[in-house]
């Protein structure tokens, strides 16, 4: 299979409909062995985490950079072999990428331009947000919310691949069991940092392949999402709801933290995604969940207030999620910060209206953008006066998380196997 022309084609399809082609990538992926899909991996997602890098070199070297969107992704991918993959010989990455080249007059300058690029060494970029290759406005609104310090930090976290960490379902195996049994049969796996049930797995294999995948003895999970259910630890025997539950990725982890005892009713808009959520339960053993097919603003009319805890995992700008989605850093528009924020501030007043006295409600977000996350909680608790905010930093130094606390909630900082997160832990108290 060539790789390269695959790789090509998927992000001139990114580039043409600004999105991010999943299925296609997918369907690639299946057809490649471990090799194969590790150097498609770095080529793809490297190219669209360095793009705006990648275009100001590209654009030292252009007399027009007025060039067709086909020949840019053409440079972006032997740009970006040049500059940052080591294992790639120049020479290889400028004659592979020319045989891309679709239109036989730009060959000529796409060669020229590798070459010189190759050939020459170019100062590092002074603009904050072309250095570390994210739009200006995020750039600028990171140091203005975080510090210069804390804002260079998670832009250069969003850098760095993503490492494969898995959640352990303890109700088929503890942690050091799994390890233990994956390490005996060659697996190179280590313990997650900061969640007791992750797993760090070095695989360029397909999981869903994966025996213990199969047998649904894990999941694959990040863990700063795996941190938000220990978080709102429910007891077993409770009664939970789990809105915009989407793949049931954290529903299911609720399940396990509470024994496999008690409800859980998970809420999606999405057909698709319950439905994958049910395959999932099943596959884990799991039965306390109840799902529906239905849009989070309408839970108080079909539902009681008798929930002992409620997890609001919002649909969000998702810019924290840039490790694994680099893509999201090039897609998101400035403009819709505030029709999210209103979606939010709506589900959390649905939740409300379905909590108990003394039940709680965690609000969380994948984001940095601090309109989604200290704003939206700031706003409900003027408008809830019988909700006060749990302080959870002892939790969080207790997993070993480096995080900002604000009053409202608390930002989660990234490291090796974080990814930004806001998390907020809300209790009902009686008037």
């Amino acid at each position: 299979m060539n790789v390269r022309k695959m790789a090509y084609r998927l992000l001139r399809m990114f580039e043409r409909n600004k999105r991010f082609p999943t299925d296609e990538v997918k369907l690639a992926l299946s057809r490649m062995n471990d090799k194969e899909r590790a150097f498609f991996k770095k080529l793809v997602w490297g190219t669209l985490r360095r793009q705006i890098y990648v275009d100001w070199v590209i654009d030292q070297y252009l007399k027009n950079p007025e060039i067709p969107p086909a020949i840019r992704v053409v440079l972006r991918i032997g740009v970006y072999q040049i500059v940052f993959m080591d294992s790639v010989p120049d020479y290889a990455a400028v004659s592979e990428t020319v045989s891309l080249v679709e239109e036989r007059s730009f060959r000529k300058l796409v060669n020229a331009v590798l070459r010189r690029i190759a050939e020459k060494s170019f100062k590092e970029p002074e603009l904050l947000h072309v250095k570390y290759s994210h739009p200006k406005w995020i750039a600028e609104y990171l140091v203005e919310k975080y510090g210069f310090r804390n804002a260079v930090k998670i832009m250069e976290n969003h850098l760095k691949p993503i490492p494969l960490v898995l959640r352990v379902n303890t109700l088929k195996f503890e942690r050091d069991d799994l390890l233990s049994v994956m390490e005996e049969e060659g697996y190179d796996v280590k313990p997650s940092p900061h969640s007791p049930q992750g797993i760090v797995l070095k695989y360029n294999g397909d999981i869903s392949k994966l025996p213990y995948y199969k047998g649904g003895s894990i999941v694959v999970q990040g863990e700063s999402s795996q941190i938000v259910s220990l978080i709102l630890n429910p007891d077993p025997g409770e009664k939970v709801l789990d809105i915009a539950a989407g793949y049931g990725t954290k529903t299911t982890h609720l399940a396990e933290l509470m024994k496999n005892k008690g409800k859980i009713v998970a809420v999606d808009i999405s057909f698709d995604k319950i439905n994958e959520l049910n395959e999932n339960a099943k596959r884990m053993g799991i039965n306390i969940i109840e799902t529906a097919v239905m849009n989070g603003k309408d839970i108080p009319a079909m539902f009681e207030a008798d929930f002992d805890k409620v997890l609001i995992d919002a649909p969000c700008s998702s810019l924290g999620t840039a490790r694994k989605n680099p893509d999201v850093l090039l897609t998101f528009k400035k403009e819709k910060i505030n029709e999210l924020a209103k979606l939010q501030s709506e589900l959390l007043n649905a939740a409300y209206q379905v909590l108990k006295p003394e039940g709680r409600l965690l609000y969380s977000t994948c984001t940095f953008i601090k309109e989604e996350n200290k704003s939206n909680v700031k706003e409900f608790l003027e408008s809830h006066r019988d909700m006060k905010v749990v302080d959870i930093r002892d939790l969080l130094e207790f997993y070993k998380i480096d995080y900002i606390w604000d009053g409202y909630g608390t930002f989660l900082l990234p490291d090796e196997t974080l990814t930004e997160f806001y998390i907020s832990l809300l209790e009902k108290v009686e008037n």
